[in-house]
């Protein structure tokens, strides 16, 4: 018996709600997505992975192998719609290509935010996983290139995670549009049930259910204590050994939620942060607009 592929995807954009859609459509009785959220595998298929630089291991931890990816979804039950959540999708050149080989009929899920706003929850949730080692937002956006040229995870790519128009371009090249289901984070922000009903409808299952909600699910900010943070986040013999008796999802949901505890609220955007960022995805911003024929100039402010 062939183990099944996912019928969907979750496919970005990263820091706008996607770990949330992911918890609720865990609890769907008609969905079936394994516990690991982002295996990447469309982003990384057979490649070798050596990503350099802080929490590098996110990437190189990726699932690139076939069989392990379809393992992924082998205790599937038989009437379950399949789907996984990896954000990176819609950032990869690689992953349409890959997506349209293995799952060509596969529905694609969209959520698209401020790309302003996107980079800086970005640059926030590098700090609270401290692996961002500058405090200053308008420096990480100067040193931008140069990490991403030694070979740094994408994430520090700060203004070119956001390029929503030339991403979904690459989609939309191999796909027909009614195989997506595009939407803005700010309906779900405004509305969480419609937004759910809409994706319960697109995928195919029941959409009357209704998932229990928590609250900031993987929010970024600035650690109230350092040190405590890094103890969190960073390897060392207590974590290791907590690892070795407690399952690991487990274990992440108690780290994340002692990491909230200790978090203060982010810092507001700085003027010269945001007009860089605007010179830089504006362009982008301008070309979505033309592909989605959406009014974004509230993203241009």
């Amino acid at each position: 018996m062939t183990t099944r592929l996912p019928d969907f995807l979750v496919i970005g954009a990263a820091r706008a709600g996607t770990t949330a859609l992911h918890g609720f459509l865990r609890q769907h009785p008609g969905i079936f997505m394994p516990a690991r959220k982002e295996p990447n595998f469309f982003a990384y298929e057979g490649e070798e992975l050596a990503c350099e630089g802080p929490g590098a291991d996110y990437i190189n931890n990726s699932i690139v192998d076939p069989s392990a990816y379809s393992a992924l979804f082998a205790e599937a039950p038989a009437d379950a719609r399949l789907g996984e959540a990896s954000p990176l999708y819609l950032y990869s050149e690689r992953a349409p290509g890959r997506i349209k080989h293995h799952i060509p009929g596969a529905k694609m899920i969209v959520i698209l935010r401020n790309p302003v706003d996107q980079a800086y929850s970005h640059f926030m949730y590098a700090t609270k996983q401290c692996i961002e080692n500058v405090s200053d937002f308008d420096k990480a956006l100067t040193l931008e290139r140069m990490r991403l040229d030694q070979g740094w995870q994408p994430l520090f790519g700060y203004s070119q995670f956001p390029r929503y128009g030339e991403q979904l371009a690459r989609y939309f090249e191999l796909f027909p549009r009614d195989q997506f289901l595009i939407k803005r984070y700010e309906d779900y922000q405004a509305d969480p049930d419609a937004f759910l009903r809409a994706v319960y409808e697109f995928i195919g299952v029941d959409p009357d259910f209704v998932p229990t909600k928590s609250d900031k699910v993987n929010a970024g900010g600035v650690p109230k204590n350092q040190a405590f943070q890094d103890f969190l986040m960073k390897p060392n013999p207590v974590t290791k050994a907590v690892g070795l008796v407690v399952p690991q999802e487990t274990r992440l949901k108690i780290r994340d939620w002692m990491a909230r505890k200790n978090m203060n609220a982010p810092e507001t955007l700085s003027s010269n942060a945001r007009a860089m960022l605007l010179e830089r995805l504006s362009d982008d911003i301008r070309a979505l607009e033309t592909l989605l024929d959406w009014d974004l100039s509230a993203w241009m402010r």
